[in-house]
Formats: structure tokens, sequence, C-alpha cells
């Protein structure tokens, strides 16, 4: 095997692919990235047995084959090689090394046959749809940070799709929650994703496939079943087993009967809550909670420390009814104001033990959900 290839392209492929590498496997081959050549492309391919992550560059071929090398000891070579610049590698079979020369830089590297290589069957994916890179990418955007890490509850470690329906209108959302805060995203259904009946995307998966996102052009394929699901663009895929387990009825816990709404600057709510929640830098959760009293047109905002101190902060908002004081942890309410992409944000809330819903005024996509915390 021998070919030519460019450094930047290389990089680029191997911060896709890299990712979800273990690289102390008790299997040796899942600690390598496959590199096979085919007509003018390379393709380099990696997996940890729940996800297979592939794709081609150009390449410059001069003999084809195929090889398996470690993922760590290669992108670690690629990453201090000049930008743009030419690199050539080659394999003989017979002396088992993989050659990379790259100007005046010359490494020689072990290599492991590919037969043990396994591959995730994607042929009997049987659903097919097709998003934009914007549309998933806000998708996982809007509610990648709610994804549960408790691993006691697994089916929470991953963002939730499925098809729903609101106002008569058929949607395709994504939905994550840890128990204490929970978010929400919607696009309308895309054609061909009318039988989808919901899987839970691991979080792995999800966070390799958003790095991926950033580079991609045109439109997204998307194939699932009940087990697996694969997205493809350009000539990258990945493809992944979903989460086996049951998405509970997050339904549930959306408030119903919440009456009393305020709006006001989201920037100006964060940065008030960024500002009175130093006092609690550093020290434990319970002591990261920050007070909401409305009363007519204004916030007051308030965190106090047993061992730091006491702050607050009072803001203009719009609200004219019954007064009313709330706790939040501060942490989870910055979290979700980082995803109001909108210039005003809207709270609403019954009293002080009940979930708030909070809302981006510019996009009616987007919705969250915040339990209180008793202060």
């Amino acid at each position: 095997m021998e070919f030519k290839l460019n450094s930047t392209d290389l990089l680029k492929c191997l911060n896709h692919i890299y990712g979800i590498i273990e690289v102390r496997h008790t299997l040796p081959i899942l600690s390598n990235i496959i590199i096979r050549t085919s007509d003018d492309l390379v393709n380099l391919s990696s997996t940890n047995l729940d996800i297979y992550c592939a794709e081609s560059i150009n390449a410059d071929i001069n003999i084809g084959g195929e090889t398996s090398v470690s993922a760590a000891t290669l992108y670690e070579i690629v990453k201090r090689l000049p930008g743009g610049s030419d690199v050539h590698i080659s394999h003989n079979e017979d002396d088992s090394l993989l050659l990379i020369n790259c100007g005046r830089s010359k490494f020689k590297l072990s290599t492991i046959k590919t037969d043990d290589f396994p591959i995730i069957n994607d042929s009997d994916l049987n659903i097919n749809f097709v998003l934009t890179a914007q549309e998933l990418s806000r998708m996982i955007d809007k509610t990648k940070f709610a994804i549960s890490n408790e691993e006691a509850r697994y089916y929470l470690n991953g963002i939730f799709f499925h098809k729903a329906e609101k106002d008569n209108i058929s949607l395709l959302r994504a939905v994550a929650t840890d128990g204490h805060r929970l978010a929400q995203y919607d696009i309308p259904l895309p054609q061909g994703a009318d039988d989808i009946k919901g899987l839970i995307i691991p979080k792995k998966t999800i966070f390799e496939l958003r790095k991926s996102l950033d580079d991609a052009e045109g439109d997204i394929n998307i194939s699932l079943n009940e087990n697996k699901i694969k997205v493809a663009f350009g000539n990258f895929k990945i493809i992944s087993k979903v989460i086996d387990g049951t998405f509970p009825d997050y339904t549930k816990v959306v408030p119903k009967n919440n009456d009393k709404n305020f709006s006001t600057k989201t920037n100006d709510l964060k940065n008030a809550i960024d500002r009175v929640s130093a006092v609690a830098i550093n020290e434990e959760m319970k002591s990261k909670a920050i007070k909401l009293i409305l009363n007519q047109n204004k916030l007051l905002l308030s965190v106090e420390s047993q061992t730091k101190g006491f702050a607050d902060e009072e803001l203009d908002v719009n609200y004219n009814q019954d007064d009313v004081e709330i706790g939040f942890n501060s942490k989870y309410l910055i979290d979700i104001c980082n995803e109001v992409d909108g210039e005003d944000i809207n709270v609403s809330i019954l009293d002080s033990i009940s979930p708030a819903i909070i809302m981006d005024k510019s996009d009616e996509n987007s919705f969250f959900v915040l339990m209180p915390m008793r202060i």
C-alpha cells in the first residue's frame, strides 16, 4: 500500500473518528484505526463495538491495500505535522510497518492485520429521512446540556428522538433530562420519518456526531431502526447502537398551570446570575442555590454562602402579578440561558415548589423545564 495525501485533510478526518476509540482495550484492534484505499480515496475507520465511524479523503494512490495502526500514535503524529503539507504513507506486509514521511520527518509504526476488526451492520435500517446540518445541530445543541451522567438511570444518558404532535402538526422532537432540568427542541417531521418509534441516542454518539457536523455540507442522511442509527453526510458516516431502555414519560413533569410570567433581557438575567453566584464558587451544590423574588416589575436575585457571604442584584422585568419567590440551581439556570438565542427570555412559574417553564421568545421550537430548589 502506498499513497500521498494532505496533512490538513488527514487531521480533520482523524478529529472526526478518533474520539470514540478506547486507547487501552483488551482487544488491540479496537485501539487502532483501519486504513483502506479505494480508487482515489483513503478510508479511515474506527469502532468501540457500540459506535462505528468512517470517513474517506482524497489521496493519490500508487498501490492499494489496507492495514491498521495505533489510533493514538497516528493522531499524535499528524496533529504535529505542518498544515497543508504532503504526507506520504506506505505499508509493506512483509515487515508489518507503516511508514509515514512528511518533509524531513519519518515515522515507522507497528501495524495489526484488519481481519478481526468488527463492523456494525447497517443493512437492516428501514427508516430513512433527510435533515439539514443546521436542523440536526440545533436539535443537539438545545438539548445535550441536560443529558444525565447518572449511570443508574442509563436510559437518561442520551437524547430521546421521537415523533410528536403539537397543534395537529407532526414534529420530530429531541428531549433530554437529568431529573433536575429538561430540554426539548422541535422541528417539522421530515418526509420518511412517520414510522419512527422513538430512540435514545447515547451521549458519546451525540458529542462525536456534533463535532463532525461543524464540517458538514449538504444534506444529512439518517437511517435507523429500533436498535441502531446511521448518520451520513459527504464522505463521513457514524453508526451507533441506541440505548436499550425506555425513556420516561417526560410530559408528566411539564407543568400545565403556571400562571405567573415574567420576561427580561436574556443577557441581563444571565450576567446577573453569574455575578451574584460568585460568592458561592467552589462550594457544595446546595450552596449554589439562587433565590428569585418577584414583585411589581422587579426581580431580585440573591445568593447566600454560609462561609463566603451574601450577594443580590435587582433587575427590571415585565411582571405585574402576585409577589412570589422561588429557588433554582444557579448553574442549571445559566445553562438554559446559554441556549436562549433571542434577546428576551420568558419564565413561567406557579409557586415556590413547582417546576418553571423557560422559553426563548424568539424561538418557539425550544422549550425548557427547571425544577426548583428549597432555600
